[in-house]
């Protein structure tokens, strides 16, 4: 991926919405990962529950907890349905649902409310899970993990009740990553087959040195810092864990992928790494 380094004076970043502005103005100074108690003060804050998942969906949307098969040992899973929708399972989506968090926090609640309009209005079956967490465990971990549920959703489909021909792909920032790094592990591997993939400001980037990346890459909840430590967690800091799968930016075949849909606003730090790969693609 081209590298954009322009100071941030040249090109001023795009004004932020004015409901944000004060929230941004309450926020503490952008911090990063840099101690033990950082990260693990990050993963807390991180730790999403079903309840607070659920909140304002609890009379159209069901779930049920399980356990798949991971490259090594169990994944916790989560299900969710509508209980509104009736509809045959050939008429009925699949939606695999990849956390954010960087690859170093959160868990398989973190993301989902888009998701959950989704399941609403199209009766889709959704499954998200937890995946081994850097720097514990630094890529390709997390793409692996990502990858067997994956198998296992498109495998499991007439069991779960939906169409694995009608099978998407979703996430948010290191989701969006890993949604794509195994869209394109998928296609290099014969499968499974994916309908289509939804990322959302998606990290496709590691040189942390975009445009958009200077201009807003002092904001929370997601800053440069963070950005530079997450990447050093995931990839290493010779970047010896990186390839097109764990960087899908630096992927320069984008042929034989579904329909994409990428998503990011003006004032991301993810914009123009999510504009580049957008150019390639089309």
């Amino acid at each position: 991926m081209t590298t954009i380094n322009i100071p941030r004076a040249t090109f001023p970043r795009p004004p932020l919405d004015p409901d944000l502005v004060a929230v941004q103005d309450s926020l503490p100074k952008a911090y990063g990962f840099g101690t033990p108690e950082d990260l693990a003060a990050a993963r807390e804050r991180m730790n999403f529950s079903i309840e607070a998942t659920l909140r304002g969906h609890e009379d159209t949307i069901s779930h049920s907890d399980l356990d798949i098969p991971g490259p090594t040992g169990p994944l916790r899973a989560t299900i969710f349905r509508s209980k509104q929708h009736t509809q045959s399972p050939a008429d009925t989506p699949g939606i695999l649902h990849i956390h954010s968090g960087g690859h170093c926090q959160g868990n398989r609640f973190v993301g989902t409310g888009l998701v959950l309009d989704w399941i609403e209005s199209l009766g889709a079956v959704c499954l998200t899970a937890e995946y081994r967490l850097a720097p514990e465990h630094p890529q390709p971990a997390q793409l692996e993990d990502s990858l067997a549920t994956l198998k296992w959703f498109s495998a499991h489909a007439a069991e779960l009740g939906f169409n694995p021909h009608k099978l998407i792909v979703t996430g948010g920032s290191a989701g969006g990553n890993l949604a794509a790094g195994v869209t394109l592990l998928a296609r290099d591997r014969a499968g499974p087959e994916i309908l289509g993939q939804v990322l959302s400001y998606p990290w496709l980037d590691d040189s942390n040195e975009t445009l958009s990346m200077q201009q807003f890459g002092d904001l929370l909840p997601w800053s440069k810092l963070h950005s530079i430590d997450a990447c050093n967690f995931a990839l290493g800091t010779n970047r010896e864990h990186a390839d097109i799968y764990t960087v899908p930016g630096r992927a320069t075949d984008l042929s034989g992928l579904p329909d994409t849909f990428i998503d990011v606003g003006s004032a991301d730090v993810f914009r123009d790494e999510d504009g580049v790969v957008a150019e390639i693609a089309y």
